[in-house]
């Protein structure tokens, strides 16, 4: 068992962690992400980590959905047709270095740098206080 009462899948070089719990540890820790909702998809984008999208079988993250995002988000979201391309996609991805460093580009650009809710607290505090 891993920690938080995750589930932990290992193959070759490759740890796979099944959670549904301490959402913010895993996203902080992990090297990518599976994720089939839109807002934890962004997170991880914005963290500069791949993530890998597949059409779930409820009404919402359809094969439209999986194309909206990647057009969105750019070259950090890689959809897949089907969850099976998963290990082949994983292994392309994670061991090409020019590939990560594309897509931690593309989430400071698309999501820009850590510490916004911060500066818009800011920004919102000192109009608040302006006559």
């Amino acid at each position: 068992m891993a920690p938080g009462g995750a589930i932990a899948l290992g193959r070759w070089q490759h740890r796979l962690l099944l959670s549904q719990a301490s959402f913010g540890d895993y996203l902080q820790g992990a090297d990518g992400a599976i994720a089939l909702a839109g807002t934890a998809t962004e997170q991880f984008v914005g963290l500069g980590k791949p993530v890998f999208v597949f059409p779930g079988e409820g009404p919402q993250f359809t094969a439209a959905f999986v194309e909206a995002q990647q057009r969105l988000l750019g070259p950090s979201v890689i959809g897949l047709a089907r969850p099976s391309q998963l290990p082949e996609a994983l292994d392309r991805v994670m061991g090409d270095p020019e590939r990560l460093r594309s897509i931690g580009e593309n989430g400071r650009s698309r999501l820009g740098e850590p510490g916004a809710g911060a500066r818009i607290a800011a920004t919102v505090l000192r109009l608040l206080s302006q006559p």
